[in-house]
């Protein structure tokens, strides 16, 4: 039976089944299905379908021809743009476009802009596609008067892709695209810009091409994670302000006293914030390639020196703290101190018995080594520690340095240090442990990006000690070699520090780096500074002398006089500033303080 029978006879036995009709329209569907079945086996119908299958092989073939054309194409394409032997430029530069993203921008502490992106172009030129080398040279030297002709038209004519100019101006760029170059191609970038110029250079640092940041708060913006939002900026704890303060100070001083450099500091003692940053001479961030490599090394975070006197505030402190010294202790300074095979002594002594106070005041070298071993070796070495003296600062910027100190840690070691030979720090870790031993004793480690996590402060010493090492520091001001410090209505403390340049297997006695550290308001301090000469000269009216006493110390009291009311500082009362300095500590007597 053939497949429209049986077709007839489904039909009919639904109808029996269901008890009715179907429509005609049904049974003609069905019946033409049934056709196609039995028709499927003929013979015409067979070859039509062999001849389908052979055409849809053919088309098949063809699809994978043109494939394989438009790949070796493809390839051919590539191999020859990315050519560096043709255009060498052409690798670097399709790596600039990709990645030519604004940056985040950097702004001080109160919002001011440090560094931004602004938009540029940059002009391409295709060799291969200039018709006269010389003649597109000339007309674009006309605009662009500083390129050199002669140079771009030998590697037009080589048929290199010549970048022509970086950081066009859009009157630049609308005078370019007027001379209808042939092949011209116009390019969007991005630039850096400093609209401060070098203030803060070192702390902020300087981008390169396909190299993104090169030092400061530039390299560290590329691995935060504020780099993949370029809406929200990195807010450094700089107050512009205070940096524009302290760069003035040091550059007056350095041209004042003749010094080969400069260097210095601002600190928020409550939160170890860097208010400003300074290391003289310093270099155009726009234009870093314009200064030598020595003026782009950041002094005050990567140097590190034997910084001399300032280290015996942190032996005296240490002593009060573990109870080796108290405020009315006194030491024996007439002769040299004797320790193992050294003879210390000391410069310009008083040859006297000296008190606790007065060996912090006349800068004793004898003094600091007797509380040294009073102290004793471990538990020096214990305090320098808490005070970070010992480790890298855990700072945002990459130019961070190691201090040096003695393996051996014996007798000896404990002496020179006691007065800072025989470890060499940077000039931020003096201003960090010197706010710490000022303050509420707290250390702090110092931070240039607002809003971090960081470290909690751990504390070094109690209130009572730093209250003591206080009253001690004022008198150095009023009453010793840093008389010049004085900052009237601030009541500023500190202390001077000269050290004798290292040099072969010794000193240099006639090269010096001068400091001084120092806090204001003395009675409640608020901010520290430090300020340094490096080999500062004798000038008139300093008798001959170049020590801190006579440089660094009167370049603090100018700095203090002028930061202090543009970060809010009052001037205060002398009662208020002597009830301040005796509240703070037990034993305190009216003389002990001396404003």
């Amino acid at each position: 039976m053939t497949s429209i029978g049986r077709a007839v006879e489904r039909l009919a036995k639904r109808r029996l089944e269901h008890g009715r009709r179907r429509p005609r329209a049904y049974l003609i569907a069905e019946c033409a299905r049934a056709a196609a079945i039995d028709n499927a086996g003929s013979p015409l119908i067979r070859r039509r379908s062999r001849a389908a299958e052979s055409s849809g092989r053919r088309l098949e073939m063809c699809a994978v021809a043109f494939a394989a054309a438009f790949g070796l194409l493809g390839v051919r394409l590539g191999y020859v743009a990315l050519d560096e032997s043709r255009h060498p430029n052409l690798a670097a530069y399709s790596g600039r476009i990709l990645d030519a993203a604004p940056r985040p921008e950097i702004v001080d502490r109160h919002g001011a802009l440090i560094a931004v992106d602004r938009p540029s172009k940059t002009l391409i030129l295709p060799g291969d596609e200039v018709w006269d080398a010389s003649e597109a040279a000339e007309a674009i030297k006309t605009i662009l008067p500083s390129i050199d002709a002669q140079e771009l038209v030998r590697r037009l004519e080589a048929g290199h892709h010549v970048e022509v100019a970086r950081n066009l101006t859009p009157a630049q760029a609308d005078a370019l695209f007027v001379l209808g170059l042939t092949g011209a191609r116009f390019v969007r970038d991005f630039t850096r810009f400093y609209p401060q110029g070098r203030a803060a250079a070192h702390v902020v640092g300087h981008t390169e091409a396909g190299r993104g940041g090169v030092m400061g708060l530039e390299h560290s913006l590329d691995a935060r994670s504020v780099r993949r939002n370029p809406i929200e900026p990195l807010v450094a704890t700089l107050d512009l302000r205070a940096q524009q303060i302290l760069e003035d100070e040091l550059l007056a001083a350095m041209a004042k006293f003749h010094a080969s450099a400069a260097w210095g500091g601002v600190m928020d003692i409550s939160s170890g914030e860097v208010l400003a940053l300074a290391s003289l001479p310093d270099f155009d961030p726009g234009n870093p390639g314009a200064a030598p490599a020595d003026h782009r090394r950041n002094r005050a975070v990567y140097d590190r020196y034997e910084l001399g006197s300032a280290f015996k505030i942190f032996t005296a402190a240490a002593a009060l703290e573990a109870g080796a010294a108290s405020e009315t202790s006194v030491y024996d300074a007439r002769h040299g101190y004797q320790v193992a095979d050294r003879i210390i002594r000391d410069y310009r002594g008083k040859n006297r018995i000296l008190s606790f106070t007065e060996v912090l005041q006349h800068s004793s070298n004898i003094g600091a080594a007797r509380m040294a071993a009073d102290l004793g070796p471990v538990r020096q070495r214990a305090a320098l520690q808490s005070l970070g003296l010992l480790d890298p600062l855990p700072i945002e910027l990459a130019e961070r340095r190691a201090p040096d100190f003695p393996r051996r840690w014996g007798p000896v070691e404990a002496a020179t240090i006691s007065y800072g030979h025989g470890i060499a720090v940077t000039p931020l870790h003096l201003l960090a442990a010197f706010a710490a031993s000022v303050g509420d004793g707290f250390y702090r480690a110092p931070s240039f990006v607002r809003g971090e996590s960081n470290p909690p402060g751990r504390r070094a010493f109690s209130e009572d000690t730093t209250a003591v090492m206080r009253r001690a520091l004022r008198r150095v001001i009023t009453g010793g070699s840093s008389s010049q410090a004085e900052a009237p209505g601030y009541f500023p403390i500190g202390k001077t520090a000269t050290a004798d340049k290292p040099t072969n297997g010794g000193y240099d006695r006639n090269a010096r780096i001068s400091t001084f550290v120092g806090a204001f308001p003395g009675h409640a301090p608020q901010y520290a500074v430090l300020v340094s000469l490096d080999n500062p000269q004798p000038i008139e009216g300093t008798h001959g002398f170049a020590t801190a006493g006579w440089n660094a110390a009167p370049v603090f009291a100018s700095a203090v006089s002028r930061l202090a009311p543009v970060l809010g500082v009052l001037p205060a009362d002398e009662g208020v500033a002597v009830a301040s300095f005796m509240g703070l500590g037990a034993g305190a007597d009216r003389s002990a303080v001396a404003l």
